[in-house]
């Protein structure tokens, strides 16, 4: 890992807030000292991810990750080390040593989230003065307020081919580097490159952090496509990333809910009409992961549909999402006969009129009535549920079958135990069967669908560490008036895990700093996982001067037996020696041999034992020998 300063990094990590960081994107709820919420970097129903804020540092216990801020940074954006540094530093305003551009090891994003910044800085620019005429009598038109439009960071991308071209090539921005980001094209026939948006109403995409990544940008007049996106890039996913998910994320949390519609401008029509939960799908079908980046956030969301097509969109919708997840998909009853809670997110359907969009619909009918369509939402599945049962003929025993299957098989991908339960209900009551009897059904076909596999972040063949060495580590990092005593004692064969002995290595070469600050000097990123892990457990030591005082016994104990057993082996050599030759053996070995196994009897409770002459001279003379031996 590059160097660093130490007290540069623990001036740029105090600054930093890890849970505001961190609840860019999770939502987090106070447990205890810690705060709590869905893991970001691999999928899970139970919270399991612990955030410290006084120590500034985060662990997820169901895949095992954990570091402080420049680790979440660094895995979260997939930035380098250095990266991740001065991306906090410019949040903290802490000066950094001159930058002398890209270095070994760098990824590259940070120049393209820097350079994505330049061009929306641009196209903003370019929207509201001379020369954006058209974009705002659009803007105009479609009813959208320029406060909204300066909110959301509109833009406008001019006529001409080379017009951004020229603007970052004089802010010292490379060719390879708008390609790199999708904001020009390469030529085919010749070389260069040219804009990729021109003379379109530029719509800025964002990630959780508000950091541009991506353009969406809407002709005016015969140019194909309509709305054209920019391309996937080393920033930018379309089927990972949300519009607007950075300005509706609190409204999402606030209201346990969020809104999903399909356009730019319904979103921020909605936006306009105080419905400030509301994000867009990016011209797409929202997929999985979407909404699992809402599940942080919220337990429900609400998608419109034109009530003609409600049926055959929630069909399809239902298919893309109901997928079984890696590790599969339980229904659990507790105790009290009640369904166990699953963290399942809940899709509803909001049905607007014919012909209508929310964009059109708020602008016809106003606020109050979009507000009446969203407490009227019903369920996602139960629409495609009806479609499933309406598409399948039922008129006779083998067709009523089939469609039995194909529901209980639907049923069995639901993820939220009470849904699919009212789910089966509504279904038997229309297919004039046993409400039970497809429960059952639907719980056979869950369990062969159920396919393990490991989470990402645990599969690792370290072995264990030992209570010992586990609970002497805990020590030194919880109580720092432990290291003074215990630290120049540990020696390597004391602990013998490698995660842990390099923790102590750490220690030993800063044991002044706090625990926390040595998640930076550690290496092995398993490593830092463990550190976070042993950091956040937040173990008590209720008597900490006894407990300091039994673990120095215990290493002085070992070290001298370590002592014992290497001289014993010297004496044994010597003797064997002298046995062969006339060459009477050293006696300071014997001395030392029964001054370290005084003691080793003294510490473990003996008194001590004194050297007696008689005993030196039968360890000098061969013939009356009999061994050594020590006693542990």
């Amino acid at each position: 890992m590059p160097t660093y300063a130490p007290g540069l990094l623990d001036e740029i990590r105090a600054g930093v807030d890890i849970v505001d960081l961190v609840g860019r994107f999770v939502n987090l709820r106070k447990a205890g000292q810690n705060y709590k919420g869905l893991c970001p970097f691999h999928g899970e129903k139970t919270p399991s991810f612990m955030v410290n804020p006084k120590k500034g540092i985060f662990h997820c216990f169901g895949c095992g990750v954990g570091g402080d801020a420049f680790g979440f940074v660094m895995r979260q954006d997939r930035l380098s080390f250095p990266e991740a540094v001065r991306a906090l530093a410019r949040q903290v305003n802490v000066a950094l040593p001159e930058d002398r551009g890209p270095r070994p090891g760098d990824s590259g994003r940070e120049e393209l989230f820097r350079v994505m910044e330049l061009a929306a800085g641009f196209y903003v620019e370019r929207l509201w003065s001379a020369g954006g005429e058209r974009a705002r009598t659009y803007l105009d038109e479609r009813g959208i307020d320029p406060q909204i439009a300066r909110r959301f960071g509109l833009g406008w991308a001019p006529e001409g081919w080379d017009v951004l071209l020229n603007a970052m090539k004089a802010q010292g921005v490379s060719e390879d580097t708008l390609v790199a980001a999708g904001l020009v094209v390469p030529r085919e026939n010749r070389p260069g490159v040219y804009d990729r948006f021109r003379g379109r109403l530029l719509f800025a995409i964002r990630d959780l952090q508000g950091r541009v990544v991506a353009f969406g940008g809407r002709g005016f007049g015969d140019e194909q496509p309509k709305y054209l996106n920019s391309p996937e890039t080393p920033l930018y996913s379309k089927g990972s990333l949300l519009y607007a998910a950075d300005l509706a994320r609190d409204t999402i949390r606030e209201r346990n809910r969020a809104l999903i519609v399909e356009g730019y401008v319904d979103c921020l029509m909605a936006h306009q009409y105080g419905f400030t939960e509301t994000v867009a799908a990016l011209g797409t079908a929202f997929t999985a992961t979407q909404l699992a980046v809402l599940r942080r956030y919220c337990d429900e969301v609400v998608t419109f549909f034109d009530a003609d097509a409600a049926g055959r969109k929630a069909a399809e919708r239902a298919e893309e999402l109901l997928e079984p997840t890696g590790s599969g998909i339980a229904w659990g009853v507790n105790r009290a006969g009640a369904f166990e809670a699953s963290g399942a997110l809940r899709v509803k359907v909001a049905l607007l009129p014919a012909g209508h969009d929310p964009d059109t619909f708020l602008r016809a009918s106003g606020a109050p009535a979009f507000a009446e369509r969203i407490t009227g939402a019903r369920s996602l599945l139960s629409y495609a549920l009806d479609r499933t049962i309406t598409d399948n003929d039922t008129s006779g025993p083998r067709a009523r079958v089939n469609t039995f299957n194909r529901v209980a098989l639907m049923l069995a991908k639901v993820g939220d135990a009470q849904e699919a339960a009212a789910l089966s209900r509504e279904a038997a009551l229309k297919l004039g069967v046993d409400p039970t009897q497809l429960w059952i059904e639907a719980q056979r076909l869950q369990a062969s669908l159920r396919r393990p596999t490991a989470v990402a972040g645990t599969a690792t063949t370290t072995a264990q560490p030992g209570q010992f060495e586990n609970d002497l580590v805990t020590l030194l990092l919880v109580v720092p008036e432990a290291r003074a005593t215990l630290l120049p004692l540990v020696e390597p064969a004391d602990v013998i895990h490698k995660g842990l002995w390099a923790i102590v290595a750490a220690l030993q070469q800063r044991p002044e700093v706090p625990a926390e600050a040595l998640l930076a000097d550690v290496e092995v990123q398993e490593t830092r996982d463990l550190l976070a892990r042993l950091l956040i457990e937040e173990r008590e030591i209720a008597d900490r001067p006894a407990a300091i005082e039994q673990f120095r016994r215990r290493l002085e104990r070992a070290r001298r037996l370590r002592r014992l057993r290497s001289v014993s082996q010297t004496v044994a050599q010597a003797q064997s020696e002298a046995a062969s030759s006339a060459v009477p053996m050293d006696s300071s070995y014997v001395i030392e041999l029964h001054q370290e196994g005084a003691g080793v009897h003294e510490l473990v409770g003996g008194a001590p034992q004194a050297l007696s002459v008689p005993a030196i001279q039968s360890e000098l003379d061969p013939s009356r020998s009999q061994g050594v031996t020590t006693h542990e």
